[in-house]
């Protein structure tokens, strides 16, 4: 569609506008030249009026100006670059340089959305801005929309500085970087519940028996074992479902074998099961792209993959890496055991800031990952960042309770779910705090989540258990330094947010009507769908899937959500959805389960913070729904 909507005539590599008023003038003059726009005047009248609604400047130096309107005869799309940049009000606060005005006729507001979801998906294609960005001749320009961005260089001709453009490159890395991440926090999600009944029942035995050491006999000692197979077995699923992840089942075996092997024969640790699944996966993926004869087909997913998969990956951590990476874990636990005063008060405040930062994010997910997966050697490190993980929730519950005139009834009854989630270690109970006012709550809980680490670091605290908040106390050998670190890092976290807010007014704090919406369930109903996944599978995946349901009954979108959490897939997507949709979202912050349902569909690929924080800019840019506004 887009090609046929431009041409020659619509297209300026080189506009002369220094301010956006000039812009809108410069490029309905060329839709007025061209015949598609009656009444420039009018047309422009037009965009302003639907640029007063929402700026239509993203992110990239991109901006979409649009109007449905009168003045318009047919539809049109005028492109134009500026390579000085404009001064547009985008949300990153850059000038903009590559501008698409849509011009549809009154009426065709169903057109103008395909005519903006087309042009997104284009956009979000790698290299396609910058290329843009690029373009010396018209011809290039139309080609891009026609055929998309090539990954080759530019052609000889084209001059030198402009013939390797860095910047498609470095993002197609940073893509790369983000999908290996996806799929590392994959198989975090199937290990945690190994770590947690593993270490929660050793732990449990070893308090109970009141000795500090592994029960010898009876039933404490039967209760061990079973903590101990849950802990020896954690490695194993974690490096095997990195590979599940990277490479579906025929990577399950080489990955789970591989990191037995790394981590009981040469003790590489969790690092050592992360590095094996990433090459199991590497390895099965490469294995498929060896071509059978049709009698052997049905064979390779079960039989020759896993097999030769398996052989392949044992022998590069025998052969090759497993020593070295053994080297280094006992390189690092040496470090940690002689780190104490100056070097704790140190790591307390990175593993406490880190812990608390995201709420059980990706950047969380790093710190509680390095102390869980030592709580058998190092529990020390548990001691802090479990009273980090619960200081978030029960900080902003304590803030509530200490100034709740700074706070609207909503925010004061989510302050007590929080201190709940908080007592039990989930620091997501902070999240709805933060996304209402990330700039002064994040600083807030990452300072509170310092001090009870360091506190609980520096009173030698040691929590047997790989969680977080009090629910974990009975395994925990110096609790008053465990309570005290948390009630520290609680009060920390609310003097310093009621410190930044303000009191509401009374008309900020009049409670408004939440706002229905509809859980689509059955098949081919759906406009739009998603699917939200987090590592954990609970509060980040379901805190994802209602933002945007309740974002789309606002705006009038069917919306059908598939969640992927501890679970399973819940509301699941089939084939007549897709077929019936027009695009779907994947919030998510692990690899998507049954990713080649939607190889015939619009994808838009983000993370679940940004479902959850910014929803409705989320379907505006995915469907083009700020057409609707118009």
């Amino acid at each position: 569609m887009l090609p046929t909507m431009t041409n020659g005539r619509l297209i300026c590599l080189e506009l002369k506008a220094t301010s956006k008023e000039a812009l809108f003038d410069e490029m309905a003059q060329m839709l007025a030249r061209d015949g598609a726009v009656s009444d420039q005047q009018q047309f422009v009248k037009d965009i302003w009026a639907r640029e007063q609604l929402d700026c239509t400047g993203f992110e990239q130096g991109v901006a979409l100006p649009h109007a449905k309107s009168k003045a318009v005869s047919r539809p049109a799309i005028a492109i134009g670059v500026s390579r000085q940049g404009i001064e547009y009000g985008a949300e990153d606060g850059k000038p903009t340089q590559l501008i698409f005005m849509i011009a549809s006729p009154d009426g065709g507001a169903n057109h103008h959305i395909e005519v903006l979801a087309e042009l997104s998906t284009r956009l979000l294609e790698p290299g396609f801005i910058e290329q843009m960005k690029a373009a010396t001749t018209v011809e290039q320009a139309l080609t891009l929309l026609k055929q998309g961005p090539k990954a080759e260089k530019p052609a000889p001709a084209a001059k030198p500085e402009a013939s390797a453009p860095v910047e498609p490159t470095d993002r197609t890395f940073k893509d790369r970087l983000n999908t290996m991440k996806q799929h590392l926090l994959f198989g975090t999600s199937h290990m945690i519940p190994f770590i947690v009944a593993g270490g929660v029942l050793l732990s449990l035995s070893v308090m109970m028996s009141g000795k500090g050491a592994v029960p010898e006999a009876g039933f404490l000692k039967d209760m061990a074992t079973m903590g101990i197979a849950g802990l020896t077995l954690f490695t194993a699923v974690l490096g095997g479902y990195i590979a599940y992840s990277l490479a579906d089942k025929p990577g399950l075996a080489p990955g789970m074998i591989g990191s037995w092997i790394a981590v009981q024969h040469y003790q590489t640790g969790f690092l050592g099961a992360i590095l094996v699944g990433f090459i199991a996966g590497f390895v099965v993926n490469q294995l498929k792209r060896i071509k059978l004869p049709d009698s052997m087909t049905s064979l390779g997913s079960i039989f020759i993959y896993p097999l030769i998969g398996t052989f392949l990956v044992c022998g590069i951590v025998m052969w090759g890496i497993g020593a070295p990476i053994a080297a280094m874990m006992e390189g690092m636990n040496h470090w940690l055991s002689s780190m104490a005063g100056s070097g704790k008060v140190m790591l307390g405040a990175i593993l406490g800031g880190m812990t608390a930062f995201d709420m059980g994010g990706p950047v969380n997910k790093v710190a509680t990952l390095f102390a869980q997966t030592q709580v058998n050697t190092q529990p020390w490190l548990m001691g802090g960042v479990g009273i980090a993980i619960c200081v978030p929730p029960l900080g902003m519950a304590l803030a509530t309770f200490m100034s709740p005139k700074r706070y609207k009834k909503e925010e004061r009854e989510s302050g007590k779910a929080a201190a709940i989630m908080g007592m039990i270690g989930i620091s997501e109970g902070a999240i709805p705090f933060a996304a209402a006012d990330p700039m002064r709550v994040i600083p807030a809980i990452v300072a509170g989540g310092i001090v009870g680490n360091i506190t609980g670091f520096m009173m030698h605290s040691i929590n047997h258990a790989p969680w977080g908040g009090w629910i974990v106390l009975p395994v925990v050998e110096g609790k008053m330094g465990y309570i005290l670190g948390t009630i520290l890092g609680a009060l920390t976290t609310a003097i310093i947010v009621n410190l930044l807010k303000k009191p509401v007014s009374e008309e900020d704090d009049v409670t408004t009507t939440q706002t229905s919406f509809e859980i689509i369930e059955a098949e081919g109903e759906a406009d739009v769908l998603a699917i939200t996944a987090c590592p954990s599978g609970v509060a980040h995946t379901f805190l994802a899937a209602k933002s945007l349901q309740k974002a789309a009954a606002k705006q009038g979108i069917k919306l059908k959500v598939e969640t992927q959490g501890a679970n399973g897939i819940i509301n699941r997507i089939t084939a007549k959805d897709v077929a019936n949709a027009r695009c779907v979202i994947f919030a998510h912050d692990v690899a998507i389960k049954n990713r080649e349902r939607f190889t015939d569909i619009e994808v838009i690929d983000v993370k679940t913070k940004e479902a959850i924080h910014n929803p409705e800019a989320l379907l505006a840019r995915t469907l083009g729904n700020k057409a609707n506004a118009a």
